[in-house]
């Protein structure tokens, strides 16, 4: 479901406060530009794949990075290539539909949406809502991080990464199921999760999303500083909100019926590994080494889509792969190729699961070679390690990953770490601390003292 730009950029797109990398504007780090590809639902075609692979060679450093988002970035962008980047990536069909469009194209999906056994396709919805986006010239003028999940109740998805606005269905396996919404959060999965704030038909979720977005567009035109739902809903309250919003609607959001929904809980990695598609095909997923690719593997992943699969590539927000249309005969041969290209499909082996940011390499911020360091301690936890999902920050900003996660090591110097374990209102955003400025050595063995890691 890709889209091409039909608009070519004038590239005086304005730099805005702490603003992300886009297509247009590239971000200044160590190792040169970043240029951030949004991809429609973190889809792209194995030739589109390509074009980027040849990019990435022709006008920066060779890495290719995969967001906590599904999008890709190209790394080590030179000043002089930056015009004629742009122009091989609008030429592949990955621009927005309108130059200012481009900062705004944040509307996430489940990697497996339309093709998993929930009964509710959002994606017509989804596309509705990614359109408005880039077209509205009162949306465009949102922040670059302002974001919307169009949740489809799918068994893989994720849940853990906060959004401005998020939609979920009541009832997957429905039909005519109704949807939750929310803002500045995600779907409840637990009774301890901020609930729901209401409930409305399939049909009223557009204008309820879009509602939403044209009451904290007026609210922020007195409030120029603040870019986020979540600073709305803090300086209003629930009760205005819903006033507010029902206001605007004509009719009640269901908030009260809505508080004891929870959203099933996703497959524990269901992103790894053989999915089941169909009756006859597969997804297979794996994880690139720290979510990182080169131009290399690239061609060969686009290469064994369009020879094993339908010929797309699906991008997931845990920083790793889809390859949909898999058959059955194929999906050991696609899963060992996979294995052989470096990438990790075993939940169980450190790499599967690692994720780090570009560390001292290629930020300013960062206090260590985080790269570096996270291959080493996955070395160092061998290759069925029984520890979960493990974060190596450069710094205290956690790039890397929106919120905590089961381990976290924080750069506090090269080769040293603060290592903390996710707790629930723990004293700190990452969690309880385990054991401070360690090196990676001691850091291997304290996270095989405490999760039984060989």
């Amino acid at each position: 479901m890709s889209q091409r730009a039909p608009i070519a950029p004038n590239f005086t797109i304005e730099d805005r406060r702490s603003a992300c990398p886009g297509l247009f504007r590239m971000a200044k780090a160590l190792d040169g530009g970043i240029c951030r590809v949004k991809l429609t639902f973190g889809e792209l075609s194995a030739e589109q794949a390509r074009q980027v692979a040849e990019a990435a060679e022709k006008f920066g450093n060779g890495i290719i990075e995969i967001t906590n988002r599904a999008n890709l970035q190209i790394r080590g962008v030179r000043a002089e290539t930056e015009a004629l980047l742009i122009a091989a990536l609008l030429d592949a069909g990955l621009g927005p539909l309108t130059d200012r469009g481009d900062d705004v194209r944040n509307v996430m999906v489940s990697p497996v949406a339309g093709v998993d056994h929930a009964l509710v396709d959002v994606r017509p919805l989804a596309l509705r809502l990614l359109t408005a986006l880039q077209l509205n010239a009162g949306y465009q003028t949102l922040s670059p991080k302002f974001s919307v999940l169009v949740d489809g109740g799918e068994t893989v998805g994720m849940v853990e990464h906060p959004h401005d606005i998020w939609v979920s269905p009541i009832d997957p396996e429905s039909k005519t199921s109704q949807f939750a919404f929310g803002i500045a959060g995600v779907p409840p999965t637990v009774r301890d999760d901020r609930p729901a704030l209401g409930r409305v038909n399939g049909d009223e979720v557009f204008a309820v999303v879009t509602s939403i977005i044209d009451l904290f567009l007026e609210w922020s035109r007195g409030n120029p500083a603040a870019s986020r739902m979540r600073h709305f809903l803090a300086d209003i309250g629930e009760a205005d909100f819903l006033q507010q919003l029902e206001r605007g609607l004509g009719h009640s959001v269901g908030h009260d019926a809505s508080a004891p929904w929870l959203r099933r809980q996703p497959r524990a990695h269901g992103h790894l590994g053989v999915l089941i598609e169909s009756a006859s095909t597969f997804l297979i997923g794996a994880m690139p080494p720290l979510g990182r690719l080169d131009p290399d593997v690239l061609v060969a992943l686009a290469a064994l889509a369009q020879e094993q699969g339908n010929g797309h590539l699906r991008l997931t927000p845990w920083q790793s792969i889809l390859l949909p249309g898999i058959s059955t005969a194929g999906a050991q041969s696609v899963l060992a190729r996979l294995e052989a290209l470096g990438l990790h499909s075993d939940p169980e082996t450190p790499l599967a699961t690692m994720i780090s940011c570009s560390g001292s390499a290629g930020c300013s911020s960062a206090l260590a070679a985080t790269q570096a360091d996270g291959f080493k301690l996955a070395t160092l936890l061998g290759p069925t390690s029984a520890s979960p999902q493990i974060h190596v920050s450069g710094c205290m900003k956690s790039c890397a990953s929106p919120g905590a996660r089961p381990i976290t090591l924080v750069a506090t110097a090269p080769g040293h770490y603060d290592i903390f374990l996710q707790a629930t209102n723990g004293p700190s955003r990452f969690g309880k601390l385990l054991a401070a400025n360690v090196t990676i050595e001691e850091a291997a063995d304290l996270i095989g003292k405490n999760f039984g890691a060989s």
